[in-house]
């Protein structure tokens, strides 16, 4: 995975702020951190991406797992029903896991797991995600993915927290996704979209090269 443009001075396309951002991550990703809202890369990513597609405009209820903080005033621009949810109490305003949401079918009309997947059983959080959103409804994700592998990286043998951060970069995740994410994405039942900063934005915003922004439709049935 490529690290971030760099240090030097950047735009938050969030709050505004100009100048230097902070570093962040191990290995240490300069530039990343937009001191004044906190945005990372792919929140700055996001937010370009719901500003310039307009995709939230005509959707009534969202699901947020792990929500960004720095993102719920852009997302209640559009959205009147709003809900986060996190596994950890607490941390959203629903305690729900992923891989079995406690909520009825076709709840909401739009779900967003950014560097969620990457964390759990992910085949089982898609048929989830897939049964609580309404046909036609829109997963909005990011993951960890290298787009040079054509298999995601797995291995059920890596289990400690060592391992876990010595295979997958992190000691919560489970995996490396390759460019093979799309077939699950399309397995669970999803069309694919894909937004990427182009290289001068990436410069600009301080956003990671190469990173993707998946917009995904829950396929309607006949």
């Amino acid at each position: 995975m490529a690290t971030s443009a760099g240090a030097g001075r950047r735009d938050c396309p969030i709050c505004g702020y100009s100048g230097t951002f902070g570093a962040a991550g191990m290995p240490t990703r300069l530039g990343a951190i937009c001191p004044r809202c906190r945005s990372g890369e792919r929140q700055r990513l996001l937010y370009l991406a719901i500003e310039r597609l307009q995709f939230l405009a005509d959707v009534r209820s969202l699901l947020h797992f792990a929500p960004e903080n720095c993102l719920t005033k852009t997302i209640k621009k559009y959205v009147a029903d709003y809900k986060t949810a996190d596994l950890v109490p607490g941390k959203a305003s629903m305690v729900l896991n992923i891989e079995k949401i406690d909520l009825p079918d076709r709840s909401f009309d739009a779900v967003i797991a950014m560097h969620v997947l990457e964390h759990v059983d992910d085949r089982a959080a898609l048929r989830e995600i897939r049964r609580v959103l309404v046909p036609g409804g829109m997963f909005i994700a990011a993951v960890p993915i290298i787009e040079a592998w054509a298999t995601t990286y797995e291995n059920p043998a890596v289990v400690s927290k060592r391992d876990r951060t010595l295979h997958f970069g992190a000691d919560g995740h489970r995996r490396w996704y390759g460019k093979d994410f799309r077939d699950r994405l399309k397995e669970a039942g999803f069309t694919v979209e894909e937004f990427v900063g182009d290289g001068s934005e990436t410069v600009k915003y301080g956003l990671v090269r190469g990173d993707t922004i998946f917009i995904c439709r829950a396929e309607k049935t006949p």
